[in-house]
């Protein structure tokens, strides 16, 4: 992968300048002058108490925002596909928008209900069940909105890189007010489902708040070659894109904010507002892989706000259980509705 996939007319009519990470040595394109890729740990989040956003908005209300933008700009919007994804083989969840369109229509046996579409799909993944209360981002129900470009090389070509960055950062600037200045893309590469490609990570005040995903190639049993179709897909974090837009601690709080409250009531919860920002902004700035690192991440926030280990913990692990409890309960509530049967029952 070369700078070449990424030198897009857009960044260049726009004025967007090229640099690289002093840190994790990534290239990045940005407006501002900014010294890092703006994403963790290279920089800490920005946003809490302070949403670069001017529209503060509960998440059906992000979902609509985002949904209506893209049918506003000739998209068809698909409802969401079942979290059990039965249309295919290889895997049991759908735990992107993009599962719903592999392979059938990747690979050109069937058309995309619209082309090019936009949805918000409900998705689930245990990769992270860990880090779910700690870092104030991480969930294993989730929603992935997006927008979708099937280009044939024997068909009509739909749009692909410069549309799609076009798009995001219209939707970001246009629909939810924020500065251009503060948008950072970072330059990746993505593979999975057996397809590949050019990425951009899409990075707002410390969050990553989308991928942009050009899907150019296939794995085959020779290697990897060029698809027939090259493919948008794109992923943008509902729950994350309100949580920036309220500015609050963590993304459970905007997202079940009145359960939150609810079930802090019950349990003689009064967290302090100072201890949850300090720590949502050392927990995501840290790879939480290990005891350790959790350890580690409260021992600096201790040090940070100037009070003891333990006098944090009294603090943070009620808040942890509550939200825990509110996502655990959400991706079941939402697995069961899907007809998802746990075993031995």
């Amino acid at each position: 992968m070369t700078g070449s996939e990424f030198d897009l007319a857009f960044f260049q009519e726009k004025g967007f300048m090229r640099k690289q990470c002093p840190k994790c040595q990534r290239h990045f394109w940005s407006l501002g002058d900014w010294p890092t890729c703006g994403e963790p740990p290279c920089e800490e989040y920005t946003f809490i108490g302070n949403s670069p956003m001017n529209r503060k908005l509960e998440l059906h209300e992000m979902r609509e925002a985002y949904l209506g933008f893209f049918e506003e700009n000739g998209h068809g919007r698909v409802k969401r596909y079942p979290i059990v994804a039965r249309w295919r083989d290889d895997v049991f969840f759908t735990q992107a928008s993009i599962y719903d369109f592999q392979p059938w229509v990747l690979n050109g046996v069937i058309e995309p209900p619209y082309n090019p579409l936009t949805i918000s799909q409900t998705c689930v993944r245990f990769n992270d069940i860990d880090n779910v209360g700690k870092t104030g981002r991480h969930f294993t129900f989730f929603e992935m909105c997006a927008h979708h470009a099937f280009n044939k090389k024997d068909g009509k070509f739909i749009y692909f890189k410069d549309r799609t960055v076009e798009l995001c950062h219209r939707f970001f600037t246009e629909r939810l007010g924020t500065d251009p200045g503060k948008m950072r893309y970072i330059e990746e590469w993505w593979e999975g489902g057996g397809n590949a490609g050019p990425c951009v990570e899409v990075i707002l005040d410390g969050v990553e708040v989308a991928t942009l995903v050009f899907m150019m190639y296939r794995d085959t049993p020779d290697g990897r070659k060029p698809m027939d179709m090259t493919v948008v897909d794109t992923g943008y974090g509902l729950e994350r894109m309100t949580w920036v837009s309220q500015g609050v601690s963590s993304a459970y709080e905007a997202v079940f904010g009145p359960v939150v409250d609810w079930l802090k009531g019950l349990a003689n919860v009064e967290p302090d507002k100072t201890v949850l920002t300090e720590y949502s902004k050392v927990a995501g700035a840290t790879n939480m892989k290990t005891a350790a690192d959790v350890r580690r991440i409260r021992e600096t926030t201790a040090e940070r706000i100037g009070i003891s280990y333990e006098e944090l913990m009294k603090t943070i692990s009620p808040l942890e259980d509550i939200y825990v409890i509110c996502d655990h309960s959400r991706a079941l509530m939402l697995m069961l509705n899907d007809g998802v049967v746990p075993s031995n029952v």
